[in-house]
C-alpha cells in the first residue's frame, strides 16, 4: 500500500468531510517512510516537541477512527488491517483508491464556510491551532490594529517558544473573513526575496512563476500592486532567520538586503492589504511599540499567565508548585510542555521533586536559548554574564561600570535596546535584567567559561568579571556565592581531586598574572576568592575586600580616600584599583558628580609599576608623574602622590599596598613603536605557546 493510498482511507475514517491538516499530513507521510520526530521537525522546520504534540494527538483521533490503539510504530499494520471495512461499500472511496486525490492543505476549517469563488487561500505550512491558550486581549488588539486602523505592516516579536507563530495563525484564522487573498510563507531555510516574491506574485496575480521576470524590482512593483488591488494577508514567518547573527539585532545578512526594502516598500505605500511577520528579533525596518503610525505595528508577546495552567493534566493545572513552574518559566508554552513531560516521566507527576532538583534548563529549552545566544553580538554577551553576575535590575550606568575596560554610553544603550528586542532581557522601571530561566542559563555558562579558563591556565574571562562582587548588597553576595562561586569550586575541586593540588594550580595563576604586569581586572580577586571558598562553608560568612586594616592610622587613610574631593583609590601591587573618584573615564565629557565611584582599571607602561615599587621602599610618600594606557587606544601621562600602606587580604594575610591620589591626567600620543595592551597580551600568548611547544619537544 503506498502513502497516497494510506491518506485516502484516513479521509474515509474521519467521516464529516473532515481531512488532515497540512501538518497532520506531513507527519503522516513520513512516519509512514519510517522516519524520527527529529527527522520529520527538521524536514518541516518546526521544534521538535511540537511534532511530537502534534503526532500525539493525530494517533490519538486515529485510535478513535479504527477502534484500535494507533502509534507511530504500528501505523502501517492498522492501516492495511482496516482498508476493506472502510472501503467496501464506497463506491467513492472505491476511487480514491483507484486513483487517490491529494487535497490542498486546509487546517483552518473557518475559511470552507466563506464564498470560494470570491476568496483564494493558500495556508503553506502554517500550523494547526485547534489547542490554543490565552492571548485574548492581544488578539482583540491586533485584531483592532488590522480591521478597523487598516495596519499595512504588522510585526509579532518574542523570544523562542513563546508562540509567535501560532499567534500569528490565531489572527489570520479570525481575520481572514476580511480579506480575498491569503497567503502564508516560511522563512526558516532563509529563501531569497526573489524566491519569496516570485511564489507571493504567483499566487496573488494566479500567474505560472516561469511566466514572471526575475529582477527583485520588478517583481516588488506587480507585489505592490496586487497589495492595491486586492485585500491580501500575507504572513511571512521565522523572520530572524534573514537577519544577521553576530551583530546588534535588526540588520539584515548578506544578500537578503532587499527584504528591508520590501519591508518599507509595505509600511510606507498606500495600499489595502497587510504584511505580517513574525520574529524572534525586529527588522530595523519594523517600528517599536511606542511609535505613532499606526500603519506599521508591531507586538511584543508576552508569555501566558494563569492560562498556561491549562498546558497541564488536572492534577498538575490545579498544583499550588505549578505557579512556580509558570513563573519561573515566564509563561514560555514551549518551555512549560518540555517541563510537563519531564515531570510526568522522571518525577511521577511531583512538581515539587522537579522544583527541587534546580536543574531547570535543559534539552529543548537549553537548546532554544543557545539558538539565541550565538545569535548575539560579542559586546551584548558580556552584557549578558553581567545581568547574571548582578542577579537583580540594575541600570546602564552601573552596567557601565561593570565592564572592563570601561566602554562609551552609546554602546552600552545600543547593546540593551537589542538585547531586549530579542526578548532576552527586561525592563524594570529605569532598570534592566534577565527572565529567570535566562538568568539560570547564563549563571551555568557563566560558571562553564569560568572553569574553562581556570583549567586551561588562560585567565582573561576572569580578568572580565567578577564572580563575587564585593561591592554589592550582602544578599545579592551571598546568591553569587551560592550559584556562582561555589558551583565553580566544587567543579574545580573535582577536577583537581585535592584541596592542595587546587590552591596550588591557583597560586600559579596568580603568579602569572603578576607576571603580565598589565591591568588584570577581576582575576586576582576571583582566584582569592576561589582560594578561601576551597577552604570553609562560603554560605556563612564572606568578607569584602579589603575586609580588615592592620592598623588605626591605615583606616584614617580609608576614610580619608572615601571622603576627598580628589580622585583617588587603595591599589595592590597586582594593578587593581577601587576609585573613589575616576578622572580617567571620558574625562573631557564627564562632570566630576558623574564619574564618582567608578572603578578604574588602567595599565602601566613596562617597568614603570616596579620602578614605583622599588621608590615607596626607599621613600613612603611621594610624588610622580607615570605614563599608562587608559584603555585600548587612549595613552595618559598621569601626575599623581603616593602612599606605602598595609592592608589585610581576604585571607587575612598583610599586603602591600598604596594609597593614590590623582594630581592631573593629559591624554597624549604614545611613544612610537610601544605595544598596546591588547599587542601586549598577544605577545604574552605566543610566548606561552612557545613554552608550551618547546616542553613538549623536551618531553617528545
Amino acid at each position: 500500500m503506498t502513502v497516497e493510498e494510506a491518506i485516502a482511507i484516513i479521509d474515509v475514517a474521519l467521516k464529516g468531510g473532515k481531512r488532515l491538516s497540512n501538518i497532520q499530513e506531513q507527519l503522516f507521510r513520513q512516519t509512514w517512510e519510517g522516519k524520527t520526530y527529529s527527522e520529520i521537525a527538521e524536514t518541516c522546520g518546526y521544534d521538535s516537541s511540537y511534532i511530537r504534540d502534534v503526532g500525539y494527538r493525530l494517533w490519538q483521533i486515529l485510535t478513535k477512527c479504527f477502534g484500535e490503539r494507533v502509534t507511530k510504530h504500528n501505523l502501517q499494520v492498522v492501516v492495511r488491517s482496516h482498508a476493506h471495512r472502510f472501503l467496501v461499500n464506497s463506491a467513492e472511496n472505491m476511487q480514491a483508491i483507484a486513483s487517490p486525490l491529494v487535497a490542498l492543505p486546509t487546517p483552518h476549517l473557518e475559511m470552507q464556510t466563506t464564498d470560494i469563488n470570491s476568496k483564494r487561500c493558500d495556508w503553506g505550512n502554517a500550523i494547526d491551532t485547534s489547542i490554543f491558550y490565552g492571548r485574548t486581549e492581544e488578539l482583540a488588539q491586533v485584531k483592532n490594529w488590522v480591521v478597523s486602523d487598516r495596519c499595512r505592516l504588522l510585526g509579532v516579536f518574542g523570544i523562542g517558544g513563546i508562540g509567535k507563530t501560532a499567534f500569528a495563525t490565531k489572527l489570520a484564522e479570525q481575520v481572514q473573513s476580511e480579506f480575498n487573498l491569503i497567503a502564508w510563507r516560511s522563512l526558516r531555510n532563509a529563501p531569497s526575496v526573489e524566491s519569496t516574491l516570485s511564489e507571493l506574485v504567483s499566487f496573488l496575480t494566479n500567474q505560472a512563476i516561469a511566466t514572471l521576470p526575475q529582477d527583485f524590482n520588478s517583481l516588488l512593483l506587480m507585489f505592490i500592486q496586487a497589495l492595491k488591488q486586492s485585500r491580501c494577508l500575507i504572513v511571512l514567518d521565522n523572520v530572524e532567520s534573514i537577519l544577521r547573527s553576530g551583530e546588534t539585532s535588526g540588520h539584515y545578512a548578506e544578500g537578503y538586503e532587499g527584504y528591508g526594502e520590501l519591508f518599507r516598500e509595505v509600511g510606507q505605500v498606500r495600499h489595502q492589504s497587510c504584511v505580517i511577520l513574525t520574529s524572534r528579533e525586529k527588522p530595523s525596518d519594523v517600528l517599536p511599540p511606542d511609535s505613532s503610525d499606526r500603519m506599521v505595528r508591531s507586538l511584543q508577546l508576552a508569555g501566558l499567565k494563569e492560562e498556561a495552567r491549562q498546558m497541564f493534566r488536572e492534577e498538575l493545572a490545579i498544583a499550588p508548585e505549578t505557579r512556580k513552574l509558570i513563573d519561573f518559566y515566564c509563561g514560555n508554552p514551549l518551555a512549560l510542555t518540555v517541563v510537563s513531560r519531564s515531570i510526568y516521566s522522571m518525577f511521577d507527576g511531583n512538581v515539587q521533586a522537579f522544583l527541587d532538583q534546580e536543574a531547570n534548563v535543559f534539552g529543548d529549552i537549553r537548546n532554544l536559548i543557545d539558538q539565541q545566544y550565538a545569535r548575539l553580538s560579542d559586546f551584548e554577551q558580556q552584557v549578558m554574564y553581567w545581568l547574571a553576575i548582578e542577579r537583580e535590575p540594575i541600570t546602564t550606568d552601573n552596567l557601565r561600570q561593570d565592564i572592563v575596560p570601561m566602554v562609551s554610553k552609546s554602546q552600552i544603550l545600543e547593546s540593551v535596546i537589542s538585547l531586549r528586542w530579542r526578548s532576552l532581557i527586561e525592563k524594570k522601571a529605569n532598570s534592566f535584567t534577565q527572565q529567570p530561566v535566562v538568568m539560570e542559563y547564563m549563571t551555568e555558562r557563566l560558571v562553564d567559561m569560568a572553569y574553562q579558563a581556570a583549567t586551561e591556565r588562560e585567565p582573561e574571562f576572569l580578568m572580565s568579571y567578577a564572580l563575587v562582587q564585593h561591592r554589592a548588597e550582602d544578599y545579592i553576595r551571598e546568591t553569587q556565592i551560592r550559584h556562582i562561586l561555589q558551583p565553580l569550586t566544587d567543579r574545580l575541586l573535582a577536577h583537581y581531586g585535592s584541596v592542595d593540588i587546587l590552591q596550588r594550580e591557583l597560586h600559579s595563576l596568580l603568579e602569572t598574572l603578576r607576571d603580565r604586569q598589565t591591568a588584570i581586572g577581576y582575576a586576582q580577586g576571583n582566584i582569592m576568592n576561589l582560594l578561601r571558598a576551597s577552604q570553609q562553608d562560603l554560605t556563612k560568612s564572606f568578607c569584602r575586600f579589603p575586609d580588615q586594616v592592620t592598623e588605626h592610622s591605615d583606616l584614617q587613610l580609608l576614610e580619608r580616600l572615601l571622603e576627598s574631593d580628589r580622585a583617588g583609590g587603595l591599589a595592590t601591587w597586582d594593578h587593581r584599583i577601587p576609585w573613589a573618584n575616576n578622572p580617567l573615564a571620558q574625562q573631557t565629557s564627564e562632570t566630576k558628580t558623574q564619574i564618582r565611584s567608578k572603578n578604574l582599571y588602567y595599565q602601566w607602561t613596562e617597568g614603570s609599576l616596579e620602578q614605583l615599587k622599588q621608590e615607596l621602599k626607599q621613600q613612603p610618600k611621594l610624588r610622580k608623574k607615570y605614563y599608562a594606557w587608559l584603555n585600548e587606544t587612549e595613552f595618559a601621562a598621569i601626575d599623581a602622590d603616593f602612599e606605602a600602606v598595609k592592608i589585610t587580604d581576604t585571607l587575612n594575610q598583610p599586603v602591600d599596598a598604596r594609597l593614590v591620589f590623582i594630581n592631573e591626567v593629559k591624554i597624549v600620543e604614545p611613544p612610537a613603536n610601544l605595544a598596546t595592551p591588547a599587542e601586549r597580551r598577544a605577545q604574552d600568548r605566543k610566548r606561552k605557546q612557545e613554552l608550551r611547544a618547546n616542553r613538549t619537544k623536551r618531553l617528545g
